[in-house]
């Protein structure tokens, strides 16, 4: 009878030590699954959220090259304005031997190359939209037909030698120069002015496109950061709650 009530008490005390260990093995497991239910969160928001701090900091790069050109093409047309009111200033001293022509085709000279660099990087931006609104295409028409313009002019000009001195060298090139049209010059000078406002225009709007784009970006980051901490916290609750269930029903069998 002993025997029996022994054999009877070490079963049920094995029991309960079995339903002990399954509840802390279950919590290990809980446990295990939370940690990793939410590295995989993470690593599902890690990712978008480097993309859009990626973009973020492409954007920023790019609104260095928009600034940069916000700055430099309004300052090559005031500098051609200046020019020419600088010659209006000193076109009758008598002590100034360059004729309007030749000054004039040097303001236009230095159109070209700050043209060609901003329809480069105008070319990187591809932004099809503000190309056609701005007419890029005409713009590099308009500009290379200028640049063989003046390197037509550059050939007629004598090149440096040693058998002229420095007066004689000036005069021979008034010479040349008095046989270019200052009509062309001029209406070159006037084609080059009005692309360079265009250049500066589209990178005003697009200015304003980066601005917009960098505002959704910012926006974004924050709402997947929140999202990120929500999902988290809410696959965790759920997970608690069915171990909650389960240990429950297993407390009612031990019982």
């Amino acid at each position: 009878m002993l025997k029996t009530i022994f054999i009877r008490k070490l079963l049920s005390n094995t029991k309960k030590n079995k339903k002990k260990l399954k509840f802390f093995a279950d919590s290990a497991i809980f446990l295990i699954i939370v940690a990793l239910i939410s590295s995989g969160i993470s690593i599902y928001f890690e990712d978008k959220l480097s993309k859009y701090k990626n973009e973020l900091t492409k954007l920023e790069l790019e609104e260095f090259t928009v600034q940069e050109w916000l700055t430099d093409a309004p300052s090559r047309n005031l500098n051609f304005k200046i020019g020419k009111f600088n010659y209006d200033l000193i076109e009758d001293n008598e002590n100034f031997t360059m004729g309007k022509t030749r000054y004039y085709f040097y303001l236009l000279s230095w159109y070209p190359p700050t043209i060609n660099y901003a329809i480069e990087d105008i070319k990187i931006i591809n932004n099809q939209y503000l190309n056609t609104k701005y007419e890029l295409d005409v713009i590099i028409d308009t500009n290379k037909k200028v640049l063989d313009f003046i390197y037509e002019v550059q050939e007629k000009l004598p090149e440096k030698h040693d058998e002229f001195t420095e007066r004689e060298e000036i005069d021979l090139r008034e010479t040349i120069f008095k046989t270019i049209s200052f009509e062309k010059i001029r209406d070159h000078l006037n084609e080059s002015e009005y692309s360079t406002l265009q250049i500066n225009l589209f990178f005003q709007e697009y200015n304003n496109i980066i601005d917009k784009n960098k505002e959704d970006l910012r926006k974004l980051i924050v709402d997947t950061t929140k999202n990120s901490t929500n999902a988290i916290w809410y696959a965790f609750i759920f997970q608690l709650v069915i171990f909650s269930i389960v240990q429950i029903f297993e407390l009612k069998e031990l019982s």
